[in-house]
């Protein structure tokens, strides 16, 4: 350019040929320059719209990140609830049981003190009634015939004293008797099958339904363990409810039973019945199968529409005395469970 402006001012005639060829290149770098920024504009402008498309990438990677992290907490926060509200109903229910358990037991030795109170009372009763009446009256008798023993009658004074001597004899035998009522403890009474009964009555008699209760009387029911009298007494419990909840039954029958190594508890109604593969589900079955297991026992079910159902329980006996023992067969058709 300046080269240009110099061949002007020493070359006039040419000046004007140099004149436009300056203007010519000036107008051509002015052209490149513009072209140049031009595109060096758009590289930058180009550039700061990929950085802003990256940074909008990375706060859109940010709130997913974000928005996932959340779900997961939130995710474990509901799993960490339901594990220990699971746990919390297990504790619960755990709970219960024992207190049911024990609510049982309170019951029998309640019902055990009462029965002993009342069989204390009756001894004592008896006692009195030998030593204060028949006593009395026999003394009574012996003094007559002493005062008659006055009588010359040879004969009849050796009746008279062959008949106090007997009198004596019968007079110590009532006395022994009378402390025998009273000191010495008898044979315990089956409190376990009068719970049984008396549940029976609770239960059916309120719905109108009638039951017939039998049991083998070889056996002291009474020295079952404690926890297999409890599961015992729960399991006929719901199985009885059962009954007057779901089976519209009219009559119930319930037997204890022994073989030589287990007792057979059997319960059946008349009532509706039900579909076996679809009721065994059900929280009373659970507690069944709980309550059995929890004592080595088996149990079976039969029933089906129409023909009511039929509840077997097979527990195994343990350091009870017998002196005879029934041999049971269980029936073909009855299902474990």
């Amino acid at each position: 350019m300046e080269s240009l402006k110099l061949l002007a001012e020493l070359d006039p005639e040419n000046a004007i040929s140099y004149n436009k060829e300056y203007i010519r290149v000036s107008d051509s770098l002015q052209q490149e320059e513009r072209r140049i920024r031009n595109k060096f504009n758009r590289i930058r402008f180009e550039t700061d719209e990929t950085l802003a498309e990256n940074l909008q990438l990375e706060r859109q990677q940010y709130i997913w990140i974000g928005i996932s992290f959340g779900v997961v907490l939130l995710a474990m926060a509901l799993f960490i609830i339901i594990i220990q509200r699971i746990k919390n109903q297990r504790l619960k229910f755990q709970q219960q049981q024992q207190e049911s358990n024990q609510e049982i037991f309170n019951l029998m030795l309640a019902q055990k003190q009462k029965v002993e109170e009342g069989k204390q009372s009756e001894q004592k009763r008896i006692s009195e009634e030998l030593h204060d009446g028949v006593l009395g009256e026999m003394n009574g008798v012996r003094m007559i015939l002493l005062g008659l023993n006055k009588k010359a009658d040879d004969a009849a004074v050796a009746l008279r004293e062959k008949a106090i001597e007997k009198l004596k004899e019968v007079q110590e035998e009532i006395r022994s008797i009378s402390h025998e009522l009273n000191d010495t403890s008898y044979r315990k009474l089956n409190n376990f099958v009068s719970s049984v009964e008396e549940l029976l009555k609770n239960i059916c008699e309120p719905a109108g339904i009638t039951y017939h209760f039998t049991y083998d009387q070889d056996l002291d029911w009474d020295n079952l363990e404690g926890i297999t009298k409890i599961n015992l007494y729960r399991i006929l419990q719901e199985s009885l409810q059962n009954c007057v909840k779901h089976a519209a039954a009219s009559t119930v029958y319930v037997s204890f039973e022994t073989n030589e190594k287990h007792a057979v508890i059997s319960i059946q109604d008349n009532g509706r019945g039900f579909d076996t593969s679809k009721g065994k589900t059900g929280i009373g079955h659970k507690n069944i199968r709980s309550r059995i297991e929890k004592i080595n026992g088996r149990w079976y079910l039969r029933s089906a529409p129409g023909i009511g159902t039929t509840v077997l329980l097979e527990i195994p006996l343990e350091h009870i005395s017998q002196e005879a023992k029934k041999e049971i067969s269980l029936p073909k058709d009855l299902q474990e469970v």
